[in-house]
């Protein structure tokens, strides 16, 4: 085992002495892709406004922004239908404005 991929200590690596030959922090794939760790790195994309390419998520959604475009994810996969969102919009409001009227009535205004 290396000392460069453990922990440096007074006594020596304190990976080896803590987890012997069974190190986790000095598997590669650990050091490389720590899942628990969110970051704002992402693979180069190119982007659709300017055709730049991206490694910072941040940076893309600001030209996002900057441009005045949104970012649409997954829902239109999903099931998402403007048409549909906007007659439960509709409903909702009817609805809210008849339950104001029979509240009113009931309260005697």
């Amino acid at each position: 085992m290396s000392s460069d991929k453990s922990w440096p200590s007074r006594f020596g690596t304190l990976g080896e002495k803590v987890f012997g030959k069974d190190d986790p922090f000095n598997d590669a794939d650990y050091s490389r892709n720590n899942r628990n760790v969110i970051n704002d790195e992402m693979p180069p994309t190119r982007s659709p406004i300017t055709g730049k390419i991206y490694t910072s998520k941040a940076a893309l959604r600001a030209e996002y922004k900057a441009y005045g475009a949104t970012e649409v994810g997954t829902a239109y996969d999903n099931g998402y239908s403007p048409e549909r969102e906007q007659e439960r919009k509709e409903i909702d409001l009817a609805r809210n404005l008849k339950d104001q009227i029979v509240d009113r009535y009931r309260n005697g205004r």
